[in-house]
């Protein structure tokens, strides 16, 4: 009896871990945009932060990034109301799906 071939699909979209990171282009328009700052302190930034944190479904896409330093970001991650707080202003600034990406 001949074998069949295994179908191979394609997937509808990336899988979650991969949804969830920051592209390398996406990065740099967030640097761009925060003029390379802390948003946080407005020192020299050095990482892109997650507004809404990845274990909460936030996707690594522009509206989601904000540029932070290593201290803020720590700060950020520990403190519920900064936290909060960043959502809030994201939320005003690019509406209640800030964090979604395209196959959201």
């Amino acid at each position: 009896m001949p074998t069949v071939p295994k179908p191979n699909f394609k997937r509808k979209s990336p899988k979650r871990g991969l949804r969830g990171e920051f592209n390398m282009n996406t990065k740099k328009k967030v640097y761009e945009r925060d003029n390379e700052l802390c948003q946080n302190c407005y020192r020299k930034g050095e990482e892109i932060h997650h507004v809404l944190f990845k274990s909460r479904g936030g996707r690594g896409t522009y509206s989601n990034g904000l540029t932070l330093c290593n201290s803020c970001h720590r700060e950020i991650h520990m403190d519920a109301g900064l936290t909060n707080y960043w959502i809030r202003v994201f939320v005003k600034k690019y509406g209640p799906d800030f964090y979604k990406d395209d196959y959201d």
